[in-house]
């Protein structure tokens, strides 16, 4: 801006300068001639009245003067020129003539054929009627205006020099104003009151500016906690694979930090023929998917191509737990089959037998014996298999109140006292009165397939010891004599149908569900179980209760 000031001023007083330049070259020209015009005309009449009445060519040739002077007849020849000796052209029609034979002065500024250039003439008429004329080359006018060109010029350029520094000056005081607003601020400054409406704009759209940038950032905020709060990882591509976005999930599950993965290639960060795959499969297809096996873990990946611009995303969602619990469920379905399929097949074979009456009357109390022992065992495990789907689905006939776990644990004790009889196994029971708050039934199914266990897998003349105690936490331990858990079946006895010795158990009339029903009343309760066995030696498995407390049933019944 400041340098289009200057340009302009510059331009606009060079504009007038010139023109105020050839006015006055023409100022002085016209000035110069009137002074030369006015210079003859009084020569003129100093000759006319050294000649005095009579015009005579003899004296006229004694004057010194560096104008031409010619003496003309009344009839228009002409007597005498002193720039020239040839015969001269009847000059009755030269307008200096004719206005000095009527007005006795003349004047005439023309083009002369003798001297072949302009010439201002100046006439005077004698007393004898002869004319007396003097003429200058017009040349000399225009010397004048030339010798005064270079001042003219001169001071053209101090005028211009002036005009550069002072525009220079009032372009600084011009834009100061403009410089000093501030865009964030722009009402804060004071400034011309022509540049009022473009600060009101600028405000204003500083405003809206603030507003978007504000809803851009509470978009992105958004955006960031929704992506940082996935458990799913999500991965923004280009068009060339590049991630472009990633969420700390991503992060977690490809084990790179933000920084590391940001405009790097996909395969870069991973190259396993899973993710290859799935990337010609997206420029192929537009979609593509995959399962990455990755530390332990499987994840399923999911990419589709951003319709209507260049790039793509990709979700990575962890499978595993789905996965096991899809193989635990399949485990599950086939081991119950098969748990059911022996005891009905034993059954239907009997019934049948029994039926056509192929069986001796002394055998038959044997073989109802058999088909109701095996209908036993099949309700129970039906049982389990019920309660086992209710805990999965979170018990929710469940109770929360107030149980003595010691008082659960004798009438445990008392129930299952004949079995541990018939197998001269001794239980006791220790302990103090310990409070809990939970579900009566559940807690007793937990008691006694716990005591059921010590009992079916003791030693001939073993022991059980249940022991209850209560302090900062309500701690229940059942220990046998019994055979023991190898170390590396410690691990595996909760899960479902899991045994060590599938004869042992058959024989023992186990399920294989009691420890699993164990581990989920234990978490229903929100307690901790722990297994401690040796091989041939024994094995105490102890549950941790929170102690009861009447703040926590409190908190329980406003749940």
């Amino acid at each position: 801006m400041k340098r289009k000031i200057m340009l302009g001023f510059i331009a606009l007083i060079l504009a007038f300068g010139m023109a105020a330049v050839l006015l006055a070259a023409a100022v002085v020209t016209s000035v110069a001639r009137e002074q030369l015009s006015t210079q003859l005309a009084q020569e003129s009449k100093l000759i006319a009245t050294y000649l005095g009445d009579w015009g005579d060519a003899a004296k006229l040739e004694e004057v010194f003067t560096r104008s031409r002077v010619t003496l003309i007849a009344p009839d228009g020849m002409v007597l005498f020129d002193n720039w020239t000796n040839e015969p001269l052209d009847n000059h009755m029609d030269r307008p200096e003539i004719r206005q000095a034979l009527t007005n006795g002065q003349g004047s005439a500024v023309r083009y002369s054929d003798t001297t072949r250039t302009t010439a201002i003439y100046a006439a005077t008429l004698l007393e004898d009627g002869n004319i007396l004329r003097v003429a200058a080359p017009e040349r000399i006018a225009r010397g004048i205006a030339t010798s005064v060109a270079p001042w003219l010029i001169f001071g053209l350029v101090i005028v211009l020099l002036v005009v550069v520094l002072f525009a220079n000056f009032l372009g600084d005081k011009l834009i100061a104003p403009i410089l000093a607003i501030d865009p964030d601020h722009p009402e804060e400054v004071v400034v011309y009151d022509e540049l009022l409406p473009l600060i009101r704009r600028i405000d204003a759209q500083n405003r809206h500016n603030r507003a978007q940038m504000e809803a851009l950032e509470a978009r992105r905020l958004e955006l960031n906690a929704l992506l940082d709060g996935m458990q799913e990882g999500f991965i923004a591509l280009s068009d060339r694979h590049e991630v472009s976005l990633i969420n700390p999930a991503a992060c977690r599950i490809l084990e790179v930090k933000p920084e590391q993965a940001h405009k790097r290639l996909l395969t870069e960060l991973n190259r396993s023929l899973v993710i290859i795959r799935l990337l010609d499969d997206l420029e192929k297809e537009g979609v593509a998917t995959g399962v990455l096996e990755k530390s332990g873990r499987h994840y399923l990946l999911a990419a589709n191509r951003i319709q209507g611009r260049p790039g793509s995303v990709l979700l990575m969602s962890d499978q595993t737990d789905k996965l096991a619990g899809e193989a635990m469920r399949k485990r599950f379905t086939a081991n119950v089959s098969h748990e059911l399929r022996t005891p009905l097949t034993t059954i239907f074979g009997y019934a049948e037998l029994l039926e056509k009456g192929m069986v001796k009357e002394e055998d038959a109390p044997g073989i109802y014996q058999l088909i109701h022992k095996e209908s036993s065992r099949m309700l129970d495990l039906v049982e389990d298999i019920l309660r086992l789907s209710s805990l999965d689905e979170g018990y929710l006939t469940g109770k929360h109140e107030k149980v003595n776990l010691r008082e659960t644990a004798d009438a445990a004790c008392r129930m299952l006292s004949l079995a541990a009889q018939e197998r001269g196994v001794k239980v006791t029971l220790s302990g103090e009165d310990a409070f809990v708050l939970g579900d009566p039934v559940l807690l007793g199914e937990l008691l006694s397939n716990l005591l059921d266990n010590a009992i079916k897998y003791n030693v001939e003349n073993g022991s059980v010891d249940v022991r209850v105690t209560a302090g900062a936490n309500t701690v229940l331990s059942v220990s046998d004599t019994g055979i023991g858990i190898e170390p590396e079946h410690q691990l595996h006895v909760f899960e479902r149908f899991y045994r060590t010795d599938n004869c042992r158990s058959k024989s023992t009339g186990g399920t294989g569900l009691g420890l699993s029903i164990v581990k989920h009343a234990a978490e229903y309760h929100k307690a901790k179980v722990d297994l401690i066995s040796r091989p041939g030696q024994g094995t105490r498995v102890t549950v941790v209760f929170p102690s009861y407390s009447e703040d926590s049933l409190s908190a329980e019944r406003s749940v």
